[in-house]
């Protein structure tokens, strides 16, 4: 009766022991994951400040011969960006 008494405590300490060695490397690759996921300042190049008008072309030859529309808004100044009036210039609102 001792001695099975004492393979089942070393059973039970073994599996206990093996347990911990499975769940380290599934935590270290749950840690790996989330890091993955986490956005880097190099992953992409933030156009915002860059005030070159590539295509302005594009919507002078799309409006043809169209007068341009203005909008009567006072605060279009205060609220939109530059590179946001940009693109309504191009579209053909002032």
């Amino acid at each position: 009766m001792r001695r099975f008494c004492l393979w089942i405590l070393a059973a039970s300490s073994l599996a206990a022991v093996g347990g911990c060695a499975l769940v380290q490397p599934a935590q270290t690759l749950a840690r790996s994951s989330w890091r993955s996921l986490r956005p880097k300042p190099n992953d992409y190049r933030d156009t915002i400040d860059e005030s070159e008008d590539q295509w302005a072309f594009v919507g002078e030859e799309a409006r043809g011969a169209r007068s341009v529309d203005h909008d009567p808004d006072p605060f279009k100044k205060f609220l939109m960006s530059e590179k946001a009036r940009s693109i309504e210039r191009n579209l053909g609102v002032d």
